[in-house]
This record gives structure tokens, C-alpha cells and sequence, in this order.
């Protein structure tokens, strides 16, 4: 009697034992629904959750870096990098280039050639700026400015500078129009696209192309595998009210349109089309170095070449100060 109640409790033992092993673990893990025969594990629950929050974040990262275009501030801080990084361009205090201006008729015949040197110095009280040209006549004209004002000579003799850089085609139709008015844009102009970053600009990106000024489209024959980003730019208005349009390559984040809408004194917006070609690093900072402008029926209207580009020559400031030996009385008569 005592062995079978011995042998009994060594039995039960063993069936809890059995018992215990052959519980899975999961089994904690499990939910009976004791209305419906649904059987609900947790752990599928987490896993499942887990799975579908990877697959939203490979869905957002993928959208956020590689399917949507990128915001006005995003696109030009691409654009900036790819022409050579602003830390590179602020390093620049002075330099030179020359810029060779050929104008054609609507037939494709040259009209005139002018050939032009613009000096620059970066301030703290601000940018300092000479161009040395030669005029109609073939004289040459240096235009600049002082403490004084402007100044301007021919020949080394002096001249007035507005009536000089208006006969040069440096001043445009305003009224408040300056000498060194046509000097700053070709300036502002060559900066690009650094000067996207001054305070008052206002950028953004859209999927609008370009306006068609042209009755064709010399992008066509630019390799482009993709279509190119739009990044409009206008001002704060206590800033300015003209508007500009680049078409940038989407691979190397390159300007190769501008659109150009200038508001005139009269309220009226002029639009010019210039396409930049022939991208080329100088001193670590690429730009192009043609800009060209079309007639309507595909023949080149005007076409602007850069050569004898350095931003490490030293300019000093006294460079652009009037020379003190001539008569500037003379200048104005």
C-alpha cells in the first residue's frame, strides 16, 4: 500500500513535469476569446507593428530624399554646394574677369563686339567695382568710383561718367539710374547663385516650366536626363520688385536658364531669357562661362563669353580711387 501511494505520487510528479515542458511558452502570450474561437497572440500584434512602422519610415525616407522635389531653402543650398560652397565664395575679397559681348541680327550677322575688364573688391563698407572697356571708337574707358563719387576717363583724360557709361550701354531707362548701374547687375548677376542666399530673397520650387518666351527651346539640346527644377526668387518688397526664374539641373544642381523679369518704372515686367552653358571651375567656384540670348526664331541674339577669370588676385582698395594728377574740373564739360 505504502510502495502504489508512493509510486502514485512519483506519477504526478512526473505529469507536472511533462506537463510543465509541453506548456509553450507563447502560451502566456495568448488571448482566448471565449465568445468567438479567435485566438489572438500579442506577439504577432507587436511584430506586425513593428513591420508596418518600418515600412512607413522606408516610405517616408524614400519620398523625403528621393521622390519629392525640394524646398526653395533645400534647392539653393544644393545649388550653392554644387557651384563651390558659400565658404569659398566669402573667402573671395577680389578678383577680375573679362566679358566679351557680341551682338547679332535676327539673320545671324554680327553687329558689334565689346570687350569688357571688371574689377571687384568686397568691403565692410561694401563692394568696390571699376570696368575698363573700349568704346564705339575704339578709346579706352575706365569707369569706378570714390569717397567723391563716380568718376570716368578716356584716354586717361577725364570725361563725364554717366553720359561715358550711358554711351557704353551700361545704364538702363530709369530715371535714378547710376553709372555703375549696368556694372552691380553684370556683378549680381555673376554671383549667382550665392547672392540667392542675402537676406529679402524669397525662393521656391514648382513644377511649372519655363514661360516659352522663345518659339523653341535651346534646353532641348542640353543633356538633360531629367527635366530640369524651376526656383523662383522674388523679393521682400522693401527689398526690391523684379523676379527671377532659374531652371536647374536636377543631377548637378547647375543653373542652366534665367529668366530675368525686371519691373519697370512704368509698372510693366521685361522678361529676358539666358541660357548658361559651358560650366567651368575657377579657384574652386564652377559658373559658366556662356550666357547666351536667342531671337524668337532661333538665331543667337546675344552671346556673353568669360575668360581672364581669377579670385585670387589682390585688389586693393586705392585701386579703384580717381587718379589724383588730373583735372577733374574738365570732367563735366
Amino acid at each position: 500500500m505504502k510502495d502504489l501511494k508512493e509510486n502514485m505520487q512519483q506519477t504526478q510528479k512526473t505529469d507536472e513535469q511533462v506537463g510543465k515542458k509541453n506548456i509553450p511558452w507563447l502560451f502566456g502570450l495568448e488571448v482566448k476569446d471565449l465568445t468567438k474561437p479567435i485566438t489572438l497572440r500579442r506577439i504577432r500584434l507587436l511584430q506586425a507593428s513593428v513591420l508596418v512602422a518600418i515600412l512607413a519610415y522606408g516610405c517616408y525616407y524614400a519620398w523625403s530624399n528621393y521622390l519629392r522635389a525640394p524646398t526653395g531653402s533645400e534647392l539653393v543650398d544644393q545649388m550653392v554646394q554644387a557651384a563651390g560652397g558659400m565658404k569659398a565664395w566669402n573667402t573671395i575679397k577680389s578678383g577680375q574677369f573679362t566679358r566679351t559681348l557680341n551682338l547679332y541680327n535676327k539673320a545671324g550677322n554680327q553687329l558689334s563686339k565689346q570687350r569688357e575688364t571688371f574689377y571687384f573688391n568686397k568691403t565692410d563698407e561694401g563692394l568696390k567695382l571699376m570696368v575698363e572697356a573700349t568704346d564705339k571708337d575704339g578709346h579706352k574707358v575706365v569707369v569706378s568710383s570714390d569717397n567723391e563719387g563716380y568718376w570716368a576717363t578716356k584716354e586717361s583724360q577725364p570725361v563725364d561718367p554717366k553720359s561715358t557709361s550711358r554711351d557704353l550701354g551700361m545704364m538702363c531707362d530709369s530715371e535714378f539710374c547710376v553709372p555703375d548701374c549696368e556694372m552691380s547687375m553684370a556683378f549680381y548677376r555673376f554671383s549667382m547663385p550665392f547672392k540667392l542666399t542675402d537676406n529679402g530673397t524669397r525662393t521656391d520650387v514648382n513644377n511649372v516650366s519655363s514661360l516659352g518666351l522663345l518659339d523653341w527651346n535651346p534646353l532641348e539640346n542640353i543633356d538633360l536626363e531629367n527635366d530640369p527644377l524651376v526656383l523662383n526668387l522674388s523679393y521682400e518688397p522693401e527689398v526690391g520688385k523684379d523676379k527671377w526664374r532659374f531652371l536647374v539641373n536636377p543631377e548637378t544642381k547647375l543653373i542652366h536658364k534665367v529668366e530675368y523679369y525686371n519691373k519697370s518704372d512704368f509698372g510693366t515686367y521685361r522678361p529676358e531669357e539666358i541660357y548658361w552653358t559651358d560650366h567651368r571651375t575657377v579657384d574652386g567656384i564652377t559658373f559658366s562661362h556662356k550666357w547666351t540670348k536667342f531671337w524668337s526664331n532661333g538665331q543667337v541674339m546675344e552671346e556673353y563669353t568669360y575668360s581672364d577669370v581669377s579670385f585670387n588676385n589682390e585688389v586693393d582698395e586705392d585701386f579703384f580711387t580717381r587718379p589724383v594728377e588730373l583735372d577733374w574740373s574738365l570732367a563735366s564739360k
